[in-house]
């Protein structure tokens, strides 16, 4: 539990935010107004100035309001770090702003502009663990270049008929099933807040997907997954021999095994390469959350994972199961993830290389295992509800995408019963 605490440094004045042995400093002394004697007046039990100090109660007021910003920040986001917590308003440095109107700062700038709280949604998504920021991101500056008044646009303002105006305007460029999905749960959020003038009844029944152009078009597009010729060539590949160019055998080795782990459990690259020992247990399950979606699965540990879980064990660091992450590395860059991104990046090349070797016409990449994983375990009868639970997603979402008719076993099954029955 994140707690907070004033506390004087030398002659400064300032807030301790800390968690177990974790501390983090936020000064006041800029706050204070008459420059008040904190040697003398401050009293350490109250955390107030005594009567005696210049403008104390001003002052009291203005430090009250400064705590109450980070501990309503606490109380609405109980999954912050005392870090996280430290670092939430950094960016725009709302929380360090005039005294008079700290509150009033961060209210209307979370609360009343759309802007301005689509904003501060980009900035508590990237302190959670996983990449869901970007489509936040992306959503604002498409806002800012395709919507007029967007900047003084309010949530007093949003309506069934500004919804169809908003509607209307994604509808006329690309990407209108991303738009439209990611500003309706921008709403969503603000309708949760308990600290946001909003409620979905002010939009009524709209709903964006009835302004989709793309409304009466049948989605051809499927995942693409390996068939199985060309996944029992690449799961049995000679990895002293393939792709030649790349000197580094070692990380070909490693690349290799991250791709058949990916599709023996089913992960998403970010699962996989985040994945603890901590997160398999006694009865040789992996027991853990998916990243982007924050949905617990329960994946069983085969041979071939156990092998490839055995065969880095005490070659990473910080837990990890693969010699990829490394904690204290990943805090000096500033784009969160970056050790993930530039791996993935790298693997995605090497999986390029590897296409024509085993037959695959296009360029291979590493969301492939998890969509062959999902197809082959349908393929051989695996309940639809048990594969969605192992795979972090939803029965819709598989059924949608994968066990659509499509499978060449149901396909030739279907031919036969309609033969048969003509004879």
């Amino acid at each position: 539990m994140v707690k907070l605490k004033f506390i004087t440094q030398g002659k400064a004045l300032v807030l301790r935010i800390s968690e177990n042995k974790e501390r983090f400093y936020k000064s006041a002394r800029h706050l204070l107004k008459g420059n008040p004697n904190i040697e003398r007046h401050w009293n350490a039990g109250k955390e107030r100035f005594s009567s005696n100090a210049i403008s104390y109660m001003e002052n009291n007021k203005i430090l009250e309001d400064f705590k109450e910003i980070y501990f309503s920040l606490i109380k609405e986001h109980p999954e912050l770090s005392a870090k996280q917590v430290a670092q939430y308003y950094s960016a725009s440095k709302s929380a360090d702003s005039l005294p008079s109107q700290m509150q009033d700062t961060i209210t209307s700038r979370n609360m009343n502009l759309v802007e301005k709280y689509l904003e501060a949604v980009i900035e508590r998504e990237k302190v959670k663990s996983g990449c869901n920021f970007e489509k936040y991101y992306y959503l604002l500056k498409k806002c800012r270049k395709l919507l007029p008044g967007f900047s003084f646009l309010t949530f007093k303002e949003i309506n069934f008929d500004k919804c169809v105006s908003i509607a209307r305007i994604f509808a006329k460029h690309n990407g209108y099933k991303d738009s439209a999905k990611i500003f309706r749960s921008l709403l969503g959020k603000a309708a949760k807040d308990h600290e946001i003038n909003f409620t979905l009844s002010q939009i009524g029944d709209f709903m964006f997907a009835d302004y989709n152009p793309r409304i009466n078009e049948i989605d051809h597009k499927k995942p693409d997954v390996l068939n199985p010729e060309q996944l029992k060539k690449f799961l049995n590949m000679d990895i002293s021999k393939v792709t030649p160019d790349f000197r580094n055998r070692k990380r070909v080795e490693l690349y290799h095994d991250f791709c058949v782990f990916m599709f023996h459990t089913f992960f998403a690259p970010c699962d996989a390469i985040k994945l603890r020992y901590k997160d398999i247990t006694v009865q040789g399950k992996i027991h853990t959350k998916r990243k982007k979606t924050h949905k617990e699965v329960e994946v069983p540990v085969d041979s071939v994972a156990e092998s490839i879980i055995n065969k880095y064990r005490g070659k990473s660091k910080d837990g990890y199961v693969f010699p990829i992450m490394d904690d204290k590395k990943s805090e000096k860059y500033a784009m969160k993830d970056f050790i993930f991104r530039q791996f993935r990046k790298n693997i995605n090349c090497w999986l390029k290389h590897v296409s024509p070797e085993i037959g695959v016409d296009y360029g291979l990449y590493l969301y492939v295992f998890r969509h062959t994983a999902i197809t082959v375990a349908l393929d051989n009868g695996v309940p639809i509800s048990y594969v969605a639970m192992a795979a972090g997603t939803s029965s819709e979402l598989i059924q949608k995408h994968y066990y659509n008719g499509d499978n060449q076993m149901n396909t030739d099954r279907l031919k036969m019963a309609f033969m048969q029955a003509s004879e």
